[in-house]
């Protein structure tokens, strides 16, 4: 029979050598890094754009260099000067962040137009997001549906899921729930979290696609777990009213808790609403003051008309 002395010291060299070879990956993976921002300094330096990009986010994420946003901004520069679509896009994104110099969204369209003009899929989504928004650009819905429609083509995932937002709710004049549906289902084929809720949304409610409760639920259920706080609020609803699944109050709760402890303003109402009536939960005004205030704050109208009714009572 083995001693424990032998054990131990058996154990304790089991536990070195892994030690050791977790060292040396870790040595392995510096030297690398650092391999890689040398070779990248030296074909950067001789103008080549890729490199000088590759420098860039070097220094950004402080990969083989010491950290600087200032360095990173000077080498995405020189890229996106020679007309790099990839760094006039990296570019566009420091203006729009704010990444080593002033946030200013007008600077950021400005390249992500010249990198859309090069069919750059992110800058063309980018730049139908702005037009959607009017921020940094004129807004407007024609341009912006046609450069989300243009980089929908391309495969890009999430301008397809936006697309078929937009088509969901009209954008533009042109609602089409069942092309919203296709294009939810495209996205969703991908393990999209946004779209797999949008079209377990649209499954539970028939909209665009033939009603599906027991596919809608698998498919929120999907979402939640890659942490949709809107699929969290839908299967909320669902547990709450009995949509497609047995009602229960208490998994309505659990719900509502886990997508406003995300910050969602909806959660944050109906979780309030619950704490107030006591269902799912013990009553409980002090909470339920902080929920539906934190809704009230953040622009929900009914959050406020409740909240002031408590106000009114106490």
């Amino acid at each position: 029979m083995m001693n424990h002395t032998l054990t131990f010291l058996l154990l304790f060299s089991t536990c070195l050598t892994a030690q050791e070879e977790w060292a040396e990956m870790e040595v392995e993976e510096a030297v690398e890094i650092a391999s890689v921002a040398t070779l990248s300094r030296e074909a950067a330096e001789a103008g080549d754009p890729a490199a000088q990009l590759q420098m860039a986010r070097c220094y950004f994420t402080g990969s083989g260099v010491p950290q600087s946003a200032g360095k990173g901004l000077y080498w995405v520069r020189k890229a996106a000067d020679q007309g790099y679509a990839d760094a006039q896009c990296q570019l566009a994104e420091c203006y729009s962040k704010g990444l080593g110099l002033e946030r200013n969204a007008v600077e950021a369209c400005r390249w992500w137009v010249k990198a859309a003009q090069q069919n750059h899929p992110e800058a063309m989504y980018r730049l139908g997001m702005a037009h959607l928004s009017g921020e940094g650009v004129i807004k407007s819905e024609t341009l912006g549906l046609a450069w989300l429609e243009r980089t929908a083509a391309t495969g890009h995932i999430e301008a397809i899921c936006s697309l078929g937002f937009c088509r969901l709710q009209g954008v533009g004049g042109v609602q089409n729930f069942a092309e919203a549906a296709v294009l939810f289902e495209k996205a969703a084929a991908t393990k999209h979290a946004n779209a797999t809720f949008w079209i377990g949304f649209c499954k539970l409610h028939g909209v665009g696609t033939p009603r599906d409760r027991e596919q809608a639920i698998a498919l929120l259920l999907r979402a939640a777990d890659a942490l949709s706080a809107p699929a969290m609020v839908q299967l909320g609803r669902c547990y709450e009213l009995g949509l497609g699944v047995q009602a229960d109050a208490d998994k309505a709760f659990d719900w509502y808790w886990s997508a406003a402890r995300m910050e969602n303003t909806e959660a944050c109402y109906r979780l309030g609403c619950m704490l107030l009536e006591g269902r799912g939960c013990r009553p409980n005004r002090e909470k339920a003051a902080k929920w539906l205030r934190k809704a009230a704050e953040n622009g929900h109208h009914r959050a406020q008309q409740k909240w002031d009714e408590m106000k009114q009572k106490s």
